[in-house]
């Protein structure tokens, strides 16, 4: 069977060569000197140090106006403001000294490539860190020395496991310094895929059991008081219109309800049932929400804040305890949720109620 034609050119990957300029800016008729290595670091003396400082948030600002570079910031000046690496072998001894210094390097270029600043957290000064944030960026009509940050930003490699409960709690924090919360994860091909972390509280317009009629109330309770067990639930057949839109599936001249709808029903009417699982499936339904089975979609539910014939779930949802534990995992439910036009939602138990944590996509520039 012969290939199909391609139609469209692969996107060309970015190389980063060492000692190459990646910018189109012409270089200086006078070559910048390198940095030096001194007690403080790696320095870069003025006037060069001083633009870079002031303009893009580059170095550590001395006493002479020289700068300190981490050894990041030396690769990304040498990638876009040619700046000439110290020495032939530099490169291979500074990575002997931090394993991850190529990721970081990568990481740092990918956060300033739509022009934002992105400063490193051990270089911030004057602005309140969470010490588990790699860097602080501003967008690129902000000034690093004016206004407050953007957002934090967390990076971690595909392989690398995924601690949900871990990022929350550096995203409430984040959350509460007024920023957002940027997690870049970076696989072994050194490609970059950039997500933002939010906090939402998934509500709809459903009624709930103590919004129903005595008469409603009475129809539930006989239809229930007729149901039949089936493998999955059980069905009550049909005694007059159900008023519930949140629970069942008419189907058969009946309501089909799912084994938890069963379970949280019969805690409701009878009182019989106390399964922890339900509290979640509790929550949701009470905050006027309609849940729907998300197999099709790799999740626990989809989530609808209007009645499923008149709109499309906006979430899909997975309890903590179900989440992905592996980036590759993760990034697959993601991209899944956005493909159909849905925001992937973690729910995470905080005491006796829960947060819910969005995870979507994101791209430098798009602030």
């Amino acid at each position: 069977m012969a290939r199909h034609t391609r139609k469209f050119t692969p996107r060309q990957r970015t190389k980063r060569p060492l000692g190459v300029s990646m910018t189109s800016n012409a270089p200086p008729k006078i070559p910048h000197s390198p940095p030096v290595l001194t007690d403080l670091g790696w320095h870069l003396s003025a006037p060069l140090s001083s633009r870079l400082f002031q303009k893009s948030g580059i170095g550590f600002l001395l006493e002479d106006e020289g700068i300190i570079l981490s050894p990041m910031e030396i690769l990304f000046c040498n990638w876009h403001r040619h700046v000439p690496l110290p020495s032939p072998d530099w490169f291979e001894n500074e990575v002997d000294k931090d394993r991850n210094l190529l990721a970081k390097a990568i990481i740092f270029d990918a956060a300033r490539s739509g022009g934002e600043v992105a400063i490193p957290i051990d270089q911030v000064r004057n602005h309140k860190i969470n010490k588990k944030s790699f860097a602080l960026k501003w967008k690129r009509n902000q000034s690093h020395f004016k206004s407050e940050p953007e957002s934090h930003i967390r990076w971690f490699w595909t392989f690398e496991t995924l601690d949900w409960r871990d990022i929350f709690e550096w995203s409430l924090e984040v959350e509460s310094l007024g920023c957002k919360s940027d997690i870049f994860v970076i696989d072994e091909e050194m490609e970059v895929t950039m997500y933002r972390v939010s906090f939402i509280q998934p509500s709809g317009e459903q009624r709930t059991w103590n919004d129903f009629s005595d008469e409603e109330q009475e129809l539930i309770r006989d239809m229930w008081s007729s149901k039949i067990e089936t493998k999955s639930g059980y069905h009550l057949p049909m005694k007059g219109v159900w008023p519930w839109n949140s629970l069942g599936v008419e189907h058969i001249s009946g309501i089909n309800l799912r084994s938890e709808e069963s379970d949280w029903l019969t805690n409701l009417l009878e009182g019989k049932s106390n399964k922890s699982e339900l509290q979640l499936f509790d929550y949701l339904i009470n905050n006027g929400l309609i849940l729907r089975p998300g197999f099709k979609y790799g999740c626990k539910w989809r989530v609808y804040d209007d009645e499923v014939s008149n709109s499309h779930a906006p979430w899909l949802l997975q309890p903590e305890e179900d989440v992905a534990r592996t980036w590759e995992n993760a990034c697959l439910s993601i991209r899944l949720a956005e493909g159909v036009h849905k925001k992937w939602v973690c729910a995470i138990k905080v005491d006796e109620s829960w947060r819910f944590m969005q995870v979507e996509r994101w791209s430098a520039g798009r602030d």
